[in-house]
């Protein structure tokens, strides 16, 4: 496959037409071979089967993967508690009532990833160059980048919710049919580099030698956090209906917050190594 994709507005075209033909040639673009659908070993190969042949434009996972409407996802599980506190959710940054909001919050676009502006101090935020940037979120069109079409039919919102803590860590727990397989926990750099440093964990939280391209391991690795357990158990009940997800949790010492579920982590395109590992965890998820 010699086709290569130059450009924003021709990734989001073919995008359009078909998400699967744009999947397979960003696969090829990241590993130098073909993607395998029709009988999919590799994790990435399956990750990415679910997103073409059961995810797509399916409304439970829609739902789950916008942040807005996955709290009444977790009303089934009388779970809506976990969520951080929300103080609004608008159709556009115009009708943001900037002088109800507290000091600190976190303003985030429902419909993708990486759309977040952590506010500690309202005070001193940029509220035009905020809303500027919110704008142009909500005008894109995130399920394009990977073709992930379990995005497309998100109803996009900005929502602000509280603030946990700036330096809140995120633990990431890999769910394969209902089962806690692997979690990991990404440190930023000494210098504020974001997710520098991701240190991947077995279920008992014994540290294991994987490497996430582009992060590095810790130089100490993090340890086990308190309520971990609890994580565990919130991570199996999340995860408890899907072949594949991964189940996001905030821990603030010790108290537990839902974060968000990823079905296609990294866009099913994760350079995991060494060589075999995307190999071995690839057995892991049942089709």
């Amino acid at each position: 496959m010699e086709v290569k994709l130059r450009g924003a507005r021709l990734k989001s075209l073919v995008a359009s037409i078909s998400p699967e033909f744009l999947t397979r040639i960003l696969y090829y673009k990241n590993f130098k071979k073909s993607l395998n659908l029709k009988n999919p070993v590799l994790l990435n190969e399956k990750i990415q089967y679910l997103k073409l042949k059961m995810y797509s434009d399916n409304p439970v996972i829609t739902q789950c993967v916008d942040k807005y409407r996955v709290r009444e996802y977790l009303k089934k599980f009388n779970l809506e508690g976990l969520c951080p506190k929300l103080y609004g959710a608008y159709d556009n940054a115009d009708e943001i009532e900037w002088n109800k909001l507290p000091k600190g919050f976190v303003i985030k676009c429902n419909h993708g990833s990486g759309m977040n502006i952590i506010c500690p101090d309202k005070d001193t935020l940029d509220i035009e160059e905020a809303k500027k940037t919110l704008n142009k979120w909500m005008k894109s069109d995130f399920w394009k980048i990977y073709g992930e079409t379990h995005y497309k039919n998100v109803q996009k919102k900005i929502i602000i919710e509280e603030l946990l803590d700036p330096n809140i860590l995120t633990y990431k727990f890999y769910c394969f049919n209902g089962q806690i397989k692997v979690s990991y926990v990404s440190l930023n750099g000494e210098n504020g580099e974001k997710e520098k440093y991701i240190d991947f964990f077995d279920p008992e939280w014994n540290w294991i030698p994987v490497k996430l391209w582009p992060h590095e391991h810790a130089p100490i690795h993090p340890q086990k956090p308190k309520g971990y357990d609890d994580m565990c158990n919130l991570a199996k009940i999340f995860s408890r209906e899907f072949p594949f997800v991964r189940v996001d949790l905030y821990n603030v010492n010790g108290t537990i917050y839902f974060s968000e579920l990823t079905f296609v982590p990294t866009g099913g395109m994760m350079r995991l190594s060494p060589g075999n590992v995307n190999e071995e965890w690839g057995k892991w998820l049942k089709l």
